[in-house]
């Protein structure tokens, strides 16, 4: 048995001198400029433009990428002192993705969708599905389990996403513009069951570009060119 990490009190995600740096010719792209931040429990908007940085900070965070300078600390774990398959493992372990075109497994249902994390993680078939199914009640899409990716509406599709990412119980959840390609209605039932998670006090981070969607976050910060600021 594998059970959802519980939630626990205090900041888990930490970043120090976190920069990324990029060569151009004989000149240097600074993509990110050096920052140090706690990440507390609830939902934290970073917000800013096309190109200020918003989606190589995600990378960082997720050890997709690697830090110029800097570290990132998940419950008190460098990420970039794993392996790549340890960062891989960890991942799986520690984080829930919600990305802006869901990613869904097309050749999957919904409910085989959320129960893929499940099964990578060696959850047993019976509780996997039982957890799965919770989870898509959860969301409101329990009629729809048996239906694939394409016979879902966008806002549908997304919704599924958000309960695949909670699967493992997250200690951190990443939503990259989740809202980005739905209507203001549909953007809205999303968001709220991403605040779901963050007032158990789990870390959520929504990166986003729109305004209106970083007020209704506990905690902001502000990307632009590479630069971050806080305006809590």
């Amino acid at each position: 048995m594998v059970p959802p990490h519980p939630v626990l009190p205090g900041s888990v995600l930490v970043v120090e001198n976190l920069s990324r740096l990029y060569p151009s010719g004989e000149e240097t792209v600074t993509a990110l400029a050096p920052f140090t931040y706690t990440f507390p429990p609830g939902l934290t908007a970073v917000v800013g433009p096309s190109g200020s940085g918003k989606s190589t900070l995600l990378n960082l965070l997720a050890g997709f990428d690697r830090p110029t300078t800097g570290r990132v600390l998940v419950d008190g774990t460098d990420l970039h002192t794993l392996s790549e398959a340890g960062r891989a493992d960890f991942r799986l372990a520690n984080y829930g993705f919600v990305f802006q075109n869901h990613n869904l497994i097309t050749i999957l249902t919904a409910l085989e969708n959320v129960e893929f994390p499940l099964m990578l993680a060696g959850v047993p078939p019976r509780e996997r599905r039982e957890r799965a199914q919770a989870l898509l009640d959860r969301v409101g899409l329990a009629a729809r389990a048996s239906h694939l990716p394409s016979q879902l509406s966008g806002g549908e599709a997304q919704r599924v996403a958000i309960a695949r990412a909670l699967a493992l119980g997250p200690r951190v959840l990443l939503a990259d513009e989740p809202t980005g390609n739905l209507d203001s209605h549909t953007g809205e039932r999303v968001l709220e069951l991403l605040t779901g998670p963050a007032r158990e006090g789990r870390t959520v981070i929504l990166i986003t570009h729109d305004r209106d969607v970083a007020a209704l976050a506990d905690h902001r910060l502000r990307l632009r060119d590479g630069v971050v600021t806080t305006e809590d």
